[in-house]
């Protein structure tokens, strides 16, 4: 009997110590202790401990954890996983690991070898793993920090045994295939080619490639189809590990196919060219904003606010507040700033006599003022309802020379256009690109050589 009393006291007072500890720590900590999971793979045959502070000295407390349990625990390695939040840096995780502030830095000093710390991404995470702890709680010293550069390579800092970091990387086992996929659009071309299983990043390159040609809101119609071949990275069980590059995309809009086939220029300068040899980039962006529906066309129209008809010199798209603005071409800002009924506003000159507008922002761009360039795609401001306005959209206009045109029936020029030697390459390159699209049937993939490369598939 007093055994078993004596044996509760003992695990009474070291539950007692242990959550002392842990309370100090907890109390000067400078940020929140991080909880720890399982489900990492060993650095060595002895397998690492996951500890969950917060369970640990709970356990302890109700004297759950036994002298065998705390035994066990020592001599195991401790990995704690840190996910990364916005703002911070490889330094901020390190720290909030429990790394001191100068082994942080010399480990982020080896890791430059292999990674930028700048690509530190929010919701990254990054493993940090310490030498055990001989009391079974806590750990011992820093000894290694690994995070995914990307989904195909592994970057890692490790002490040596002269107590240096040198940094290292590890890659997994991939294997390159084209993948092609043969769809019809039911409600939307992002939701369709999604649900027949092309990833979303080759989703979102087919909508930015097409978007010079297609109006998404207004052009395509249920039961248009779609094709697309793209390239892939897939691991040793087949699953998708990265994508690659989008070598041709097509619509078929009422039974009129608009395609375009990847193609890289003498130049250097990769492209989406159409079938003959013009390459797919306008001008002029055909709508500014994403997701954007048509409340007020151009034309004579009765004006909601002034109460006659009066002539709309552009066109309204019905856009939430706050959603990004895009300038439709490369150009120099002519004009930045409140503009009477106009409200907050930003006319932009390009080349070849045309100039863009944009009215009713909530606010415009940091950056954007009179003289800046600006390039097609640039943020320039976002959507309001400044100036004479019923309620948030975009007032956009198309300005020739100094007259308001119909933005949706101008038809601008492609940037460029193939000729001689290289036209006669695309030809080759489109030639093969339709060769390989009909030995791959849809929904399927077939593996590359290695030596392979998009827009050059003979080789």
């Amino acid at each position: 009997m007093g055994c078993l009393v004596t044996g509760k006291i003992k695990r009474s007072l070291k539950a007692f110590g242990v959550v002392a500890v842990l309370g100090v720590v907890a109390m000067f900590a400078a940020k929140p202790l991080v909880r720890f999971v399982e489900g990492n793979q060993p650095l060595d045959p002895v397998r690492p401990i996951y500890i969950d502070y917060e369970a640990e000295g709970q356990a302890l407390a109700d004297g759950l954890a036994s002298d065998s349990e705390l035994e066990d625990r020592a001599g195991r390695p401790v990995e704690r996983n840190v996910q990364v939040a916005s703002g911070d840096t490889l330094g901020d995780v390190l720290i909030r690991a429990g790394v001191d502030s100068a082994e942080a830095n010399q480990a982020i000093d080896a890791l430059r070898a292999v990674f930028n710390p700048r690509a530190l991404k929010a919701g990254q995470k990054v493993q940090v793993t310490f030498d055990s702890s001989p009391h079974g709680f806590g750990h011992g010293d820093f000894q290694k920090v690994s995070l995914n550069a990307d989904p195909i390579r592994e970057v890692f800092a490790l002490r040596s045994g002269g107590g240096t970091f040198m940094g290292k990387e590890s890659r997994r086992q991939v294997s390159r295939e084209v993948a092609h996929y043969v769809g019809q659009i039911r409600s939307s071309l992002f939701e369709s080619a999604q649900s027949t299983g092309v990833p979303i990043p080759i989703v979102m390159a087919m909508i930015k490639a097409l978007s010079y040609d297609v109006d998404f809101q207004r052009d395509i119609q249920s039961g248009d189809g779609f094709e697309v071949m793209f390239e892939g990275y897939y691991d040793t069980k087949g699953k998708l590990v990265r994508t690659g590059e989008m070598l041709f995309a097509s619509v078929s809009l009422s039974g009129k196919p608009i395609a375009m086939y990847r193609f890289e220029t003498d130049g250097g300068t990769v492209e989406y060219f159409n079938e003959k040899g013009e390459s797919i980039k306008k001008a002029l962006l055909k709508t500014p904003v994403d997701g954007a529906k048509i409340s007020s066309g151009f034309g004579m129209r009765n004006h909601p606010i002034l109460g006659f008809t009066k002539m709309h010199k552009g066109v309204d798209f019905a856009v939430p507040v706050g959603t990004p603005i895009q300038a439709a071409g490369d150009g120099t800002i002519e004009m930045a700033g409140f503009n009477g009924a106009y409200g907050n506003y930003v006319r932009i000159r390009h080349g070849s006599g045309f100039a863009t507008a944009y009215a009713h922002m909530s606010r415009i761009a940091q950056g954007i003022h009179n003289g800046r360039r600006v390039s097609q795609g640039q943020i320039v401001g976002f959507v309001g309802s400044t100036g004479r306005s019923t309620g948030p959209h975009l007032h956009y206009e198309v300005l020739q020379g100094h007259a308001q045109i119909n933005p949706l029936s101008v038809k601008m020029p492609t940037n460029t256009k193939l000729a001689g030697r290289e036209l006669d390459r695309f030809k080759g390159i489109k030639k093969d690109t339709e060769t390989l699209m009909a030995k791959i049937p849809p929904s399927s993939r077939m593996a590359m050589a290695s030596g392979t490369k998009p827009g050059s598939l003979t080789n």
